[in-house]
């Protein structure tokens, strides 16, 4: 009999958590579509009315990836694009990107980073201090080292039509919790919990070259998975990106400049 509930309970709550999710892509898409409208609008308060629905999106998010555990695997195929999610390797962690629509050139953006452990589930917002524009993390890998899984992240500060920030930042979970501030890469002032730089395009270095080369094409960063290696662009004091390139691999506990 006590097998009998305990199945009925399961086939009963796999439907619900189908229609939470259903019901999350919906809700998802409509205040989507209400801070796409509010971005375009000229009229007075229209700022205040993309707050306000920027406010709400990133509650719903935050509610439905710490209670839902299906959120941390869940596809999101009928969400318009305007998230952006990634996942690690493992399945344990996964970042939600999306623009909030209220900067002009320099974009702003949120993050919530969900991760499980020990079969739970968690979110959190990723804080941001000052006047921070926040970044789009747009690729995740997982790393295996000192008997700790760590995870290898790729991000973009968007500044104007011509300025980039881009960041490789490492993460893991351990003593319960997401460890923000994991350090795996291996400089000469230390070992970093990141590596970053920045363009400007708009540089006469980059934006009067004679060479040929369209700047634009070399100045992201890369992630050779094959390699375990972080690849950024050199670029010259000048400003200048070359079509050169600065590697960081993976030597077995840290990732070094080879």
């Amino acid at each position: 009999m006590k097998k009998s509930i305990l199945l009925f309970l399961i086939l009963f709550k796999t439907p619900l958590f189908s229609q939470d999710l259903n019901l999350l892509e919906n809700k998802l898409n409509d205040l989507i579509e209400k801070r796409i409208n509010w971005s375009d609008n000229q009229n007075e308060g229209s700022y205040d009315s993309l707050a306000k629905y920027n406010k709400e999106f990133e509650k719903l998010i935050l509610k439905f990836t710490a209670t839902n555990p299906k959120t941390l695997t869940y596809n999101f195929k009928k969400i318009k694009t305007d998230l952006t999610i990634i996942t690690s390797e493992d399945g344990l962690f996964r970042i939600y990107t999306w623009n909030t629509f209220e900067g002009g050139t320099m974009q702003f953006y949120t993050n919530v980073f969900q991760y499980s452990i020990d079969g739970k589930v968690y979110s959190k917002l990723n804080k941001k201090e000052g006047y921070d524009s926040g970044c789009r993390f747009y690729e995740i890998n997982d790393i295996q080292a000192n008997d700790k899984h760590y995870y290898v992240t790729n991000s973009v500060k968007v500044g104007s039509s011509a300025a980039y920030l881009y960041q490789a930042k490492i993460f893991s979970l351990e003593n319960g919790a997401l460890n923000e501030n994991a350090k795996l890469i291996k400089t000469k002032s230390g070992i970093k919990n990141t590596l970053t730089y920045d363009v400007d395009l708009s540089s006469s270095s980059n934006s009067d070259r004679k060479d040929g080369i369209e700047s634009r094409d070399y100045m992201s960063l890369i992630y050779d998975k094959k390699n375990q290696t972080i690849v950024i662009p050199l670029i010259n004091a000048d400003g200048k990106i070359t079509k050169n390139k600065i590697r960081y691999q993976f030597k077995g506990s840290y990732f070094e400049k080879i």
